[in-house]
């Protein structure tokens, strides 16, 4: 049986599919709908033994991913960034297909994990409770606005009874005071469900042991990392969560950039615990000092981050509790 290799571009609405054989002769390329019994039709023939499947992981991947893997096929994932890096200079639907396929088969595909299920279900409801704060932060920005633009000062805090004096300011206003309560309350909801989660969860409860980790950041921080085990060392691990610079070195000369490809969500939970665990213990607060005092704020928040996930590192492949020595 002679192996295959595919690529798939995936979009909203079109798949663009192409099967290369082992000396990368096309086999079959087609632009179909992106909707299950398109999919189907398009590898009618191809039994998931015979073929490997490789797309890019863009917003879009997961429901094409849980149909292949549901009738069988082998699918693996691409750092998207990587690719275009690869494939540069020409990209269109075609070119991107042919460019997935021929790195798959010629073993040069950048892969990227797959988180299981489980580790896909804590990942959700950790960024589901932050993209509701996130909400109803920008409806809050959109009250003050109003109430700015009627010349009303703002009473300070969002209590019951600054809401209801909101409400009978101004009709519009009390649009939005719906909307605030409603997601106050869906948030609320959302972190009771979080709650339970970590108080059943062994290593959520380990992580909860670090100064600034509670039950929230706990599930999120285990949500992106997923297993440990992929992490060889700490210096992985941060740079996987985009704390620490990148270099760009010629001859002599060297300069740090920024480091864009990273976990956004990990970087960020980082950050925001590092600014509570700054002020509660002794250990991360004299290691922020030290650094805000010769490289500035922002420079000592994301070094006490990266610290922070360090120590998070050696916890999880050990299992064992934060010891502060």
């Amino acid at each position: 049986m002679e192996k295959l290799y595919a690529g798939l571009d995936i979009h909203s609405d079109i798949l663009y599919g192409t099967v290369l054989t082992q000396d990368g002769t096309v086999y079959a390329e087609k632009k179909f709908p992106n909707r299950k019994k398109a999919l189907q039709t398009f590898f009618n023939g191809i039994s998931s033994a015979q073929v490997k499947i490789a797309m890019e992981a863009c917003g879009l991947w997961r429901g094409v991913y849980t149909q292949l893997t549901a009738l069988g096929y082998d699918v693996v994932l691409s750092n998207p960034v990587q690719t275009h890096a690869i494939a540069r200079g020409k990209k269109t639907d075609k070119v991107d297909a042919r460019i997935l396929a021929d790195l798959l088969r010629t073993g040069y595909l950048p892969e990227v994990y797959i988180p299981p299920d489980d580790v896909l279900q804590l990942r959700d409801i950790a960024r589901h409770r932050v993209r509701l704060v996130r909400l109803r932060t920008q409806i809050q920005c959109k009250v003050k606005g109003y109430l700015h633009r009627s010349g009303i000062s703002f009473p300070q805090g969002w209590k019951k009874e600054n809401l209801e004096f909101f409400k009978e300011t101004d009709p519009q206003i009390a649009d939005f005071i719906s909307i605030i309560e409603t997601t106050t309350e869906r948030i609320r909801r959302v972190e009771k469900e979080i709650k339970s989660i970590a108080h059943h969860k062994s290593l959520a409860l380990l992580l909860q042991t670090v100064p600034g980790i509670a039950a929230f950041s706990s599930i999120m921080i285990l949500g992106e990392i997923g297993t440990i085990k992929r992490f060889p060392d700490p210096k992985h691990l941060v740079s996987y969560a985009g704390l620490c610079p990148g270099i760009c070195q010629s001859s002599q000369k060297s300069y740090p950039v920024p480091k864009k490809a990273c976990n956004t969500w990990l970087k960020w939970i980082m950050y925001m615990c590092s600014g509570r665990a700054a002020q509660i213990n002794k250990r991360y607060m004299k290691h922020f000092y030290k650094k805000q005092r010769k490289c500035g704020y922002p420079i000592a928040r994301r070094s006490t981050a990266r610290k922070m996930l360090t120590d998070v590192w050696h916890m999880l492949d050990r299992e064992e509790a934060y010891n502060p020595s």
